[in-house]
Formats: structure tokens, C-alpha cells, sequence
């Protein structure tokens, strides 16, 4: 699903069950009107809870690490672009989000370059 503004345009990878109005897990994609582009793995407090709160190896649950997460009060993907709208009205999007480098071509010259940063090796 993807949100537009004049400034920026955000791609919500929801799931085949997630409902728009009431996700509270998911990744995002955001790309700037200048071309740069960032991600975040938006959760609300409560889908927190519900994953620390799950399984059973103990060290797993005493702590979460996510480079690119945005922890939300409110689910649904309105709510959600809400924030990233107040972010971009306070010039504080780029400093919410995860950079990601420049989209990649198409272009076989591109892939004699080496691995991208960040691809696991023998991914595809």
C-alpha cells in the first residue's frame, strides 16, 4: 500500500492478513521527493508487548533490537503516516528513519560493482 504527499511517498508492506486500519507490525518504505530513501519497521507499543511477551527462549524476550524502529502509540497505517507526516513538518524525517542507499538499476554494469552494503552474501 503506498501513502503520497507532495514531499514524500511511503510504501506500507502489509501482509495478505494485515488490515490497513488496524496493523501494528510492519515494515515501511519512504522515499523523499529528492530521491533518497529510508525504512522503518513500524510497531505500536502493544504489538511490543505482545512479542516480548511471547516464546520461550528468555533472552530473546528481555530485549529488541531494530535498527530502523519506529514504536507508534496507535495502529493503522493512518496513524502511522501521521507520524511520518509531523516528522517531515518538523524536518525531522530523515532523523526518524534509517537511510538506505540509492534505489538500484537494472543495469549489469551495476552488478560487477560487488555486493551492495548490507546484502547477506549469496543473496539475490
Amino acid at each position: 500500500m503506498t501513502c503520497r504527499t507532495p514531499d514524500f511517498e511511503a510504501y506500507f508492506m502489509l501482509g495478505a492478513e494485515d488490515d490497513e486500519a488496524t496493523v501494528d507490525n510492519v515494515d515501511v518504505l519512504v522515499t523523499l521527493a529528492d530521491g533518497s530513501r529510508y525504512s522503518a519497521t513500524v510497531l505500536t507499543v502493544a504489538a511490543l508487548q505482545r512479542w516480548m511477551d511471547s516464546g520461550a527462549d528468555a533472552y530473546e524476550r528481555l530485549q529488541f533490537r531494530c535498527p530502523d524502529l519506529v514504536v507508534t502509540r496507535h495502529a493503522g497505517v493512518p496513524a502511522m503516516m501521521r507520524v511520518f507526516e509531523l516528522a517531515h513538518e518538523r524536518d525531522e524525517l530523515r532523523f526518524l528513519l534509517q537511510e538506505l542507499g540509492p534505489a538500484e538499476d537494472e543495469d549489469e554494469d551495476d552488478e560487477l560493482e560487488g555486493p551492495t552494503s548490507g546484502r547477506a552474501a549469496g543473496a539475490g
